[in-house]
């Protein structure tokens, strides 16, 4: 469903510029969750961007079901690190805004936000202002926004980096448990190793910038997923592997 074929961006700028990706190749099924972990500035962000259309690629080919990406579109929906709320509206206008700015809400749209709403025990919030709400609430929020664009493609750039360890916990099983529901395709950028490899079928590995595939680990643990999967051999394996290929000597040289 998603292709990158030999992906390089290159962002303009004194001395040549900053190359941020080089030959990055990647495929993601539908109903498939990937997670991209990697050193800070490994080009992680940009990758996303890359794939939701809202930057062009210096090299190479991304595509969506076969036709190249050249902007944005309706099956693509992005969450981001700050929820990026519209402070004066309240939480419904909030969830329908991009539905009303494309001129797509219809009729039932509002229905469709409180169930979605609902789903995300945000009931009785509905006309709440973000400034009224949880961090972790405000991030439901920003969830159900990009849920109501029925979208095919979800792409989440580090959406639970803000939040304290005990709401992040909560908002990863919740994500879990709305994509399961839904079975779109997730690309999900974490700095978090335990976090990919609880939520993902595969974890993409980074090289530091300029970025590219260092390895991509299947994560073999059975769904529906919990945090009592993180005491098993199967999950230590992969996070062990992860941080091998992130760290690489530097594990052992602190050992």
């Amino acid at each position: 469903m998603i292709r990158l074929e030999r992906v390089g961006k290159t962002f303009p700028g004194r001395e040549g510029g900053v190359e941020a990706l080089r030959e990055v190749s990647l495929r993601v099924a539908p109903g498939e969750f990937v997670a991209i972990v990697g050193a800070s500035g490994c080009g992680k962000s940009t990758l996303l961007r890359l794939v939701a259309g809202l930057v062009p690629p210096s090299a190479g080919r991304v595509l969506l079901d076969s036709v190249p990406v050249e902007g944005p579109r309706a099956e693509t929906a992005m969450v981001f690190q700050a929820p990026t709320l519209l402070p004066w509206a309240d939480v419904l206008r909030n969830v329908t805004f991009p539905l009303r700015l494309m001129k797509r809400a219809g009729p039932a749209t509002e229905d469709r936000a409180r169930g979605l709403l609902a789903t995300a025990g945000l009931s009785g919030f509905e006309h709440r202002l973000p400034r009224e709400l949880s961090g972790g609430m405000q991030q439901r929020v920003a969830i159900c926004r990009a849920l109501l664009q029925e979208p095919r493609v979800l792409l989440m750039d580090e959406p639970f980096g803000a939040l304290d360890a005990l709401t992040r916990e909560e908002m990863s099983l919740e994500l879990l448990r709305i994509w399961q529901g839904r079975q779109m395709a997730v690309l999900f950028v974490t700095h978090s190793i335990p976090e990919a490899v609880l939520l993902a079928d595969r974890v993409v590995v980074m090289s530091p910038r300029p970025g590219r595939v260092a390895d991509i680990i299947e994560v073999g643990l059975p769904r529906p997923r919990g945090f009592e999967q993180e005491g098993s051999d199967t999950f230590q394996h992969c996070a062990r592997r992860i941080r091998a290929l992130i760290y690489g000597d530097r594990l052992s040289r602190a050992a």
